[in-house]
């Protein structure tokens, strides 16, 4: 038997299910299912098929629809020849109690694409506007949160096709979402025709709150395919207020923004010692492994503690002062005798204060550096700078050579700023590379200060920048 044949003999089975379906009748789907027991594992196996759950669902039909999903969770995946699964049928009819009780059966229904790569999340995004029908939306996105990362096949998030159809409350709903749940880089992508969401939310002046917060959020003078920026496409349409909004966010049009490289210039172009040291920087982190930079952290935590406590209590002691008041034949004898100043350190080798210094200082940097560039370690560092600053007014008192003293304490305070702030400015730096969570938006934020400000010098720094965001995405992959 051919298999168009065999197609023909499963829809004949499937007829009096398809009848029960029709009325949402369960005692005839299971008296079906006795007589014919094998008849929903054949409807499975046929790739494209309009089956008894698709045909609940697009009723109504709730009860029937869930205990097909019950007996055959595979059908609620189905395509049907029309390349829609049972839950865009239910979307596609307002069946808003069937489409809820499928997605609460299986979340991951919300993620097929069917048709044109349409998810049900898109095609929630397409339809609906209103209200009440919003509360679909939320549904959806509250039992498949990873859902909004879905694309068609024109490249659109759910975000995109609310613009596209004017649906500016389901895209309003859709970017509040987005930003409560921290899901801010799918802000950042473009469609087929490499337009962000900016190039396509000036088009409706239903969507100037949505722009008013997208400008914080994204860089604000990308180029479409076409070359335009959203400022172009603003100033084409003659929207004054989305105009106000991006300029004062600091938006350019195409031409005032300088020449980019594209990525064959940057492969055609010869390696700089930059990315050379971005590299090897790269790949000693990389071997850096947790167990390693454990065991250096407690070793640096064991050598700052040592030579902290050196300094407190230095080998042989401190001179002690008297209780009393000396008598005179004591001030007499003390004033023959060789006077030491109370609370200096009874050794006078001028070279073992520094030594000990130098252990310190740098197992303070070690620990700057180990330590992860992460908010909640900024305040563990704050007080490592604390204890630099206790350490050294303590060795500038008690050493014996002020000279010596202040130079090591002066040395040894800017190396430790400078590590700190090197590593603020690391962390920054990775930020912008990575587009971290700490820091979703440092990237977008420096990119839309530089377009309103920039100059001569800084062109080259962000054109290395660049270049150097480059080199990392690459060694990334």
């Amino acid at each position: 038997m051919c298999a168009g044949d065999e197609i023909e003999v499963i829809k004949t089975r499937m007829e009096e299910i398809m009848q029960c379906a029709e009325t949402g009748d369960i005692m005839g789907l299971y008296f079906s299912i006795s007589k014919d027991p094998q008849v929903l594992q054949d409807m499975d196996n046929i790739q494209f098929l309009n089956t008894p759950l698709h045909e609940a669902a697009g009723r109504g039909h709730t009860t029937f629809a869930v205990e097909i999903m019950n007996l055959m969770p595979s059908l609620g995946k189905k395509l049907n020849p029309e390349g829609l699964t049972p839950l865009h049928l239910a979307l596609d009819r307002n069946r808003k109690d069937t489409a809820d009780a499928l997605v609460r059966a299986d979340p991951q229904l919300v993620r097929i694409k069917g048709k044109e790569g349409l998810t049900p999340l898109l095609l929630a995004a397409k339809i609906v506007s209103t209200t009440d029908d919003l509360d679909v939306l939320v549904s959806l996105l509250q039992h498949c949160p990873d859902s909004i990362y879905d694309m068609n096949c024109r490249f659109q998030t759910a975000l995109h096709v609310a613009l596209e159809h004017s649906n500016c409350n389901a895209f309003t709903l859709l970017l509040n979402w987005v930003v409560r749940k921290a899901r801010d880089r799918v802000l950042e992508w473009k469609d087929e025709g490499k337009n962000t969401l900016l190039h396509l939310a000036v088009q409706h002046d239903g969507a100037l709150e949505g722009v008013k917060k997208l400008v914080k959020l994204i860089k604000v003078s990308k180029r479409n395919s076409d070359g335009k920026t959203p400022l172009d496409i603003a100033q084409e349409l003659g929207s004054e207020k989305m105009k106000k909004v991006l300029m004062e966010a600091g938006a350019q049009t195409a031409t005032q923004l300088p020449k980019k490289q594209t990525l064959t210039q940057y492969f055609h172009s010869p390696v700089s010692p930059y990315e050379d040291l971005l590299r090897r920087e790269y790949f000693m982190h990389k071997e850096l492994t947790v167990d390693m930079r454990s065991v250096i952290l407690v070793v640096a935590v064991l050598i700052a503690t040592a030579t902290y406590q050196v300094v407190l209590q230095p080998p042989g002691g401190v001179y002690q002062g008297e209780a009393d008041s000396p008598t005179a034949a004591r001030r007499r004898s003390l004033e023959r005798s060789q006077v030491h100043q109370v609370g200096r350190m009874v050794m006078s080798s001028p070279l073992f204060m520094p030594a000990n210094t130098v252990a310190f200082t740098a197992s303070i940097v070690i620990i700057i550096f180990m330590l992860p560039g992460r908010p909640y370690t900024v305040v563990l560092q704050t007080c490592l700078i604390f204890l630099v600053y206790s350490y050294l007014k303590a060795m500038d008192y008690i050493s014996n050579s002020s000279r010596v003293s202040k130079f090591m304490f002066f040395f040894s305070w800017c190396v430790i700023v400078t590590a700190f702030v090197g590593k603020m400015v690391y962390s920054m730096g990775k930020a912008i590379f990575q587009d971290v969570w700490w820091l979703p938006r440092c990237a977008a934020t420096s990119s839309n200060v530089y377009n309103r400000f920039h100059g001569r010098w800084t062109l080259k720094i962000v054109s290395l920048l660049r270049i150097l965001r480059r080199q990392y995405k690459l060694i990334q992959n």
